[in-house]
């Protein structure tokens, strides 16, 4: 049984549970933190960073987290990456993970005094019934956009999904879970509008900034702007529609300024049909580690990141922490400096429009960077936990100090 009036995380993957996490235990309130691994001395994910090296579980090391409150379950994830790594991964792999972990965190929770669970929609379903069971308030992050709000996305870009679209298992799973939650925790105005359009009350709703690591994501050692060359603009996320890539594209064709874009992330199958007709300009790198995606970041001079939707956008906050003006639509979520920033959805014309700008005058590119810097400071991990803490304690009627 752990101490009266504590608080418990739990999440197979990444997103804010560990940093959450980590927040409960500077309130002195973390009872115990579930997850499929922390790159810690005497835990699994420890010895898979001595064996894979540090940079492949850089999200999943926490300093000021004490290992002897964290239980990891590796076993949902390991089969998972055995599977892909075979490619015998199956239909709703990802699923299937959640939910394997899920019934392993629910057990866990039959023995726990706590009075606040924080889980995550896919991963949080069985959790959430014994946690009510025990009397917790069920705090539930939901990592995406609510996926009646994406079918409508998906609509207004002429690919409207089946009807079934919110039938299909993982969407049940998560408004299951959404019914089950005391508190949903978004991160971006888009991402509430997403919940609020949906019927949930504005009082339900927690929203909290995604942070970014300045030990991790900085401008040392960053490129200066060069006049006379190409702009060296960069695109970051999975090769699909849903990210714009297709806008992209079109805004690099019409663009009257020399630009050369870099693509870097994954390929699905609709990746490699959208790279193949790639403008001649575009070059693709696949997937890297955090330290070097921070150099690439370094070595460009705009982010331009297209969405048809954007829970937040963490790829923007890295971005800027690196020195790089950023282009993004209207509906993604991460904050900007100045609104001036976003361009409408499904625009190639205005992003086209804004790399010109920026080709053209090289002084406001520098500024522009230089603001990004500025403004990103604000969204630092301890300021982003504090505020964690914050809304923690006022669910718990509780200081959230120490």
């Amino acid at each position: 049984m752990t101490n009266d009036g504590g608080i418990s995380v739990g999440y197979v993957g990444v997103h804010a549970a560990y940093q959450v996490a980590l927040a409960a235990e500077e309130m002195g309130r973390l009872d115990r933190f579930y997850c499929s691994l922390l790159d810690a001395p005497g835990k699994w994910g420890g010895l898979l960073s001595l064996v894979l090296g540090a940079d492949r579980l850089v999200n999943r090391r926490v300093p000021g987290l004490p290992p002897g409150k964290v239980t990891e379950h590796p076993w949902p994830f390991f089969g998972e990456q055995v599977r892909t790594f075979l490619r015998r991964a199956r239909p709703h792999e990802r699923l299937q993970t959640c939910e394997a972990f899920d019934r392993w965190l629910a057990d866990q929770l039959r023995q726990s005094g706590s009075r606040l669970f924080y889980g995550v929609d896919v991963c949080a379903e069985l959790a959430f019934r014994v946690a009510h069971e025990r009397g917790m308030t069920c705090v539930l992050e939901c990592p995406g956009i609510h996926p009646a709000f994406l079918q409508s996305v998906w609509a207004a870009a002429g690919k409207p999904r089946s009807a079934g679209f919110l039938s299909r298992p993982l969407n049940l799973r998560k408004l299951r879970a959404y019914a089950q939650a005391d508190v949903l925790l978004t991160h971006s105005d888009i991402h509430t509008r997403s919940f609020l359009e949906a019927g949930f009350p504005r009082s339900k709703i927690i929203q909290i900034s995604c942070g970014v690591n300045p030990s991790l994501f900085h401008a040392e050692g960053r490129l200066p702007v060069r006049e006379g060359e190409p702009l060296r603009a960069l695109f970051v996320g999975r090769i699909t529609m849903l990210k714009g890539v297709p806008w992209l594209w079109e805004a690099l064709q019409q663009c009257p300024a020399e630009v050369r874009l870099t693509a870097v992330g994954p390929l699905t199958d609709e990746g490699r049909d959208l790279i193949a007709r790639a403008p001649r300009n575009v070059t693709y790198r696949s997937p890297v580690s955090k330290p070097v995606l921070r150099a690439i970041y370094q070595e460009h001079d705009v982010l331009v990141l297209p969405s048809l939707i954007e829970t937040f956008g963490n790829v923007v906050m890295e971005a800027m922490a690196c020195g790089l003006p950023v282009i993004l639509t209207d509906h993604c979520g991460a904050p900007v400096p100045d609104e001036s920033w976003r361009v409408p959805v499904r625009d190639g014309a205005a992003i086209a429009e804004r790399l010109a700008g920026y080709a053209g005058d090289r002084g406001r590119l520098a500024r522009d960077g230089e603001k990004a810097r500025a403004f990103v400071r604000k969204f630092d991990p301890v300021t982003v936990r504090r505020r964690m803490a914050a809304d923690f304690g006022r669910l718990l009627g509780c200081d959230p100090a120490p």
